[in-house]
């Protein structure tokens, strides 16, 4: 009798904690993606764009390591590439070159570390205004990411803000497409940028459980407009 009482406790134990991890959030699957630390392309980035230093690079061809992604941009309707990387460990702090690839068909899959070689130019068609053209891109290392029409996932945070603004004021050009964000828990029915506070901030509705608030998440749904629809919410730790 012993015996059955304890093998019925044991029994007990196995199906409470069984339950358990049915309720918490599921771990984000797959490798972690590639990232680029490195403050001597954070200060070039700065002296470019905000230390009026553009001129001393212009028309010089150099070779950029980073991450590659690209976003839609809904008021010119047309696609954006860029390799980014983050200046230190802490990764408070981004940069990105935008490129014309001179191959856009045979580019890497997003989220992919490559080595962008091309030539730097001033361009009112480039989003910050200056831009790397006759852009060739070297594989270093592939990525695999998750099957979705908009991938926020492989864009630093700052792109990731520049893609949610796209979305905010051309919804239509967006609504009904699957996507995926990564960013910080902020509310059980939002999340914010992963590395600051306030940048910016998206609602999603889901049926998980959501991770507290603080939570490094990976949230996947579908563009309602303004809302993130039907989302899945996994905790990650691979960014």
């Amino acid at each position: 009798m012993k015996k059955l009482t304890a093998l019925l406790l044991l029994l007990l134990l196995l199906l409470t904690l069984s339950a358990c991890g049915e309720d918490a959030p599921a771990e984000e699957e797959g490798a972690a993606m590639p990232t680029v630390l490195n403050q001597t392309e954070y200060v070039l980035y700065q002296n470019v764009f905000f230390n009026g230093a553009a001129d001393d690079y212009l028309g010089k061809t150099v070779t950029k390591e980073g991450t590659y992604t690209r976003l839609y941009d809904a008021f010119s309707e047309k696609y954006r590439y860029y390799v980014w990387g983050y200046n230190d460990a802490t990764k408070c702090c981004d940069w990105q070159w935008e490129f014309v690839p001179a191959d856009p068909e045979g580019l890497p899959a997003v989220g992919s570390l490559v080595k962008m070689t091309g030539t730097l130019a001033q361009d009112e068609a480039a989003l910050d205004k200056f831009w790397f053209t006759d852009a060739s891109l070297e594989l270093e290392t592939a990525y695999s990411p998750a099957d979705c029409q908009v991938d926020m996932t492989t864009m630093s945070a700052t792109l990731e803000r520049v893609q949610l603004l796209n979305m905010q004021y051309k919804p239509q050009a967006f609504k009904g497409q699957s996507l995926r964000i990564y960013g910080r828990v902020k509310t059980p029915g939002s999340i914010q940028n992963p590395y600051y506070d306030n940048s910016w901030e998206q609602a999603f509705e889901t049926k998980d459980s959501v991770p507290a608030i603080g939570t490094m998440v990976i949230v996947s749904g579908t563009w309602s407009g303004d809302t993130i629809l039907s989302a899945q919410v996994a905790g990650t730790s691979r960014y």
